[in-house]
């Protein structure tokens, strides 16, 4: 590692903010519900947060502090040694992260790499502004090392605290040490010794895609989180990646992976293809979660396609035997290639997802979908209050994607989204009828007061209302 040049990094304003990242959300974990991040300390000089000091002025640095190694200051933080609020002087230490710009969080560590190598810098609001540190930066900095709820960091108040000194490449970074994700668990005490430092995890098995703060659940008890890439690449559950790379973070009583960039997740791979049929039924009660790709054999189609003026369309499958809870959407990404006709025996390979509250299967193209076979289309479920299946209806969920028919309706509100137009319409009890599988042009609304022996369609869920579908003229039959 060779040191090339001195560089301040107070800027001129017209360079402000280059080399920051936008900003990161990282959750809030056991139950914290607040809008604050508990990743940093509070704004600067506003004299509330636990360790954060001062006055918040600006200045050209304060220039003094003992003079120590992160190894002394993370070991000595744990031990008792070094007590939280030194003014610490550190030399020559690499920049192994962007800054995430809200919440003024960056890492840097030892040449040395190892244990207890590396820390999080907290940059005050006005060091933010007036820097562009960047990944691979050697550093000199003044700062006050602080345990800011148990994670340990050096705030850094003033632009002239923190100096550029020389740089290495991306490939030259310390580490990154190679660990088993068990070893940074979430809530593994022994994790403390790797805190701040860069590590990878080989072979990391994707546990949950999602743990409902957009971060990664990794089989191991590991966490990804997503400080630095925000939002993570979408991936099922079983998937895994060849290697993460990251800082090892502890926010919200829990430690986590911050991968710096895109290229810390290396080389994914979707889950192995499920062997064994999963029902519908079990998908839509709960039994299957979110973000896994699920096998779903010999089940009958009961639409076409909906209207399209891409290759992205979706239709609407149910198992055999119909009932409450039989019924699904398969999203495709790319239907081209793909015939279907309701009443065909089909077997899809898809990840279940909820889609703003709407259960579907996603499956990229036509290639996870098989035709076994034709038959008649299934004959739809008769519901004998439209109420049930209205928005508030006591039976929404129940039938949400079947073939259901309601008889005996009159439209009682030609538009009930005026003075906007969605082309929709509501019948007796409240119901929408929308147009889904209908191109603008072959969608003809009822007067007010029309009345209708029959409509058929499919329930679907969208813009917060719950709707039925017509699949074609033959499914509103006036009288």
């Amino acid at each position: 590692m060779t040191t090339h040049w001195l560089r301040s990094l107070a800027l001129p304003s017209a360079l402000l903010g280059l080399a920051l990242t936008g900003p990161g959300c990282v959750g809030f974990i056991n139950g914290d519900d607040t809008a604050g991040d508990a990743d940093t300390t509070g704004d600067a000089g506003d004299g509330d947060g636990d360790t954060n000091t001062g006055d918040g002025d600006g200045g050209t640095g304060t220039g003094t502090g003992t003079e120590m190694t992160i190894y002394e200051i993370q070991q000595g933080g744990a031990d008792g040694s070094v007590a939280a609020g030194l003014q610490v002087s550190v030399k020559s230490v690499v920049v192994v992260s962007p800054v995430n710009a809200e919440d003024g969080l960056v890492f840097v560590e030892e040449q040395g790499a190892g244990e207890w190598s590396g820390i999080s810098l907290y940059l005050w609001d006005e060091v933010v502004m007036s820097t562009a540190l960047q990944p691979g930066d050697i550093v000199d900095l003044v700062g006050e090392y602080t345990e800011f709820f148990d994670m340990s960091q050096i705030v850094i108040k003033n632009p002239g605290d923190i100096t550029v000194v020389g740089s290495v490449g991306l490939d030259e970074l310390p580490g990154p040490d190679v660990v088993n994700a068990a070893d940074v668990a979430r809530d593994n005490p022994a994790a403390e010794s790797w805190e701040g430092v860069r590590v990878r995890i080989n072979d990391a098995v994707i546990e949950e895609a999602n743990d409902g703060f957009g971060q990664y659940l990794l089989a191991g008890n590991a966490l990804v989180g997503n400080a630095f890439v925000d939002p993570l690449p979408d991936v099922a559950n079983m998937g895994s990646y060849a290697a993460i790379t990251g800082s090892l973070h502890y926010s919200f009583d829990e430690f986590k992976l911050q991968p710096a960039s895109a290229d810390d997740l290396d080389t994914y791979m979707g889950p192995p293809t499920p062997m064994e049929d999963t029902a519908i039924y079990d998908i839509r009660q709960g039994m299957v979660p979110q973000d896994t790709l699920v096998l779903v054999e010999n089940v009958v189609v009961s639409s076409g396609f909906t209207w399209s003026d891409s290759s992205e369309a979706s239709f609407f499958v149910q198992e055999p035997d119909g009932g409450a809870f039989s019924g699904i959407q398969v999203h495709l990404g790319d239907m081209s290639g793909l015939q279907i006709a309701p009443g065909d025996d089909v077997t899809i390979v898809g990840t279940y997802e909820e889609f703003f509250d709407m259960s579907q299967l996603v499956v990229p193209d036509a290639s996870g979908v098989t035709v076994n076979g034709s038959g008649p289309g299934p004959a739809p479920e008769v519901i004998a209050d439209p109420a049930t299946i209205a928005n508030g209806g006591s039976m929404t969920e129940d039938w949400e994607s079947v073939l259901v028919q309601v008889e005996d309706v009159t439209v009682t509100n030609e538009n009930p989204d005026a003075p906007d137009e969605f082309g929709e319409f509501e019948i007796t009890g409240g119901l929408r009828v929308d147009d889904l599988f209908f191109s603008f042009d072959n969608w003809m609304k009822p007067a007010m007061g029309a009345n209708y022996t029959s409509i058929t369609g499919v329930l679907v869920y969208n813009f917060s209302n719950y709707k039925l579908e017509p699949r074609d003229g033959a499914d509103l039959v006036s009288n």
